[in-house]
């Protein structure tokens, strides 16, 4: 038989005392049997907790209400960089209380136009932000919609005011700056579009589209070095867009530089086999390999 341990003090026993010599307490034997089929129904029993508490669990996820779907996006974007712009979406329809009359709600001039904008229809879309613009002189985001617009009808001198003012609005908004920036390089204002460029990528640091545009203007004023870099810092940020390595190709073509040159070409045609100028690529590039101009 094996010793046993008092209950009280915790002192342990000869085997068949039935008292504590130290505290004078009752030793209780326990039955091995009766212990084991003690411990089943504990564990019985704790099986039943747990197998109830992941009933409860799964009936409420099974009739929690699943979360809404997001709304399908209906408007196409006018370019590329639309997103980019923050076109302001259509307003939503004012509420109509449910014992009034039930009326048609209208866009405001803001919405309209980017409605308006979203289908190409430009001329009403410019009504639409002008409309936004002097009923709000402060809205920046019609302002810099307004001019957007104007971009588009080849009216881009008269787009910068209204960039300037958006940006006197809300200073440090990039969509305001790259916009401002770009319609001055299309209207041959090289160097403010080149400072323009560099204020966008303080605002939006390693955006590839406004360090590529930077690059192009760079290349027309014949800055290639310049260009160059920025050429190189867009290719980092999307190694994989052709067009990158084929302007960093050209500057080094100005800069002398036959051996790089034929380095972008290459990887440009890596970069698309298939390109439209694919062959004319080629060309140039055994034109540059033969040492001919």
């Amino acid at each position: 038989m094996a010793a046993a341990i008092c209950a009280g003090c915790g002192a342990k026993l000869r085997p068949g005392r039935d008292r504590c010599p130290r505290c004078r307490a009752f030793v209780t034997v326990a039955d091995p049997a009766r212990s084991a089929a003690s411990s089943r129904r504990l564990l019985r029993l704790s099986a039943v907790i747990v197998a109830g508490f992941a009933v409860v669990v799964i009936g409420l996820w099974l009739t929690s209400a699943a979360p809404p779907a997001a709304a399908p996006s209906t408007g196409t974007p006018a370019d590329p960089l639309a997103a980019r712009r923050q076109t302001p979406e259509p307003a939503a329809a004012a509420a109509v209380p449910l014992d009034g009359p039930r009326e048609r709600s209208f866009l405001d001039s803001s919405g309209s136009g980017a409605v308006a904008y979203g289908s190409g229809e430009y001329a009403s879309a410019l009504e639409q932000y002008q409309a936004a613009v002097e009923r709000n002189p402060q809205d920046a985001e019609s302002l810099s919609n307004l001019g957007q617009v104007l971009v588009r009808l080849n009216r881009t001198a008269e787009a910068i005011p209204y960039f300037q003012r958006a940006l006197d609005i809300i200073p440090n908004r990039w969509t305001y700056q790259f916009n401002l920036a770009r319609a001055l390089g299309l209207t041959g204002q090289l160097e403010q579009s080149v400072t323009a460029y560099r204020r966008a990528q303080e605002l939006f640091p390693n955006d590839p589209v406004t360090t590529f545009n930077l690059a192009l203007i760079l290349h027309k004023k014949g800055d290639e070095a310049a260009a160059v870099v920025e050429y190189e810092k867009a290719i980092a940020a999307q190694p994989e867009d052709a067009l990158f390595r084929m302007a960093l190709a050209q500057s080094y073509e100005r800069l002398q530089k036959p051996s790089e040159a034929v380095s972008a070409y290459q990887e440009a045609l890596r970069l698309a086999p298939d390109a439209p100028d694919a062959d004319k690529v080629r060309a140039r590039i055994a034109q540059l390999t033969s040492g001919r101009p």
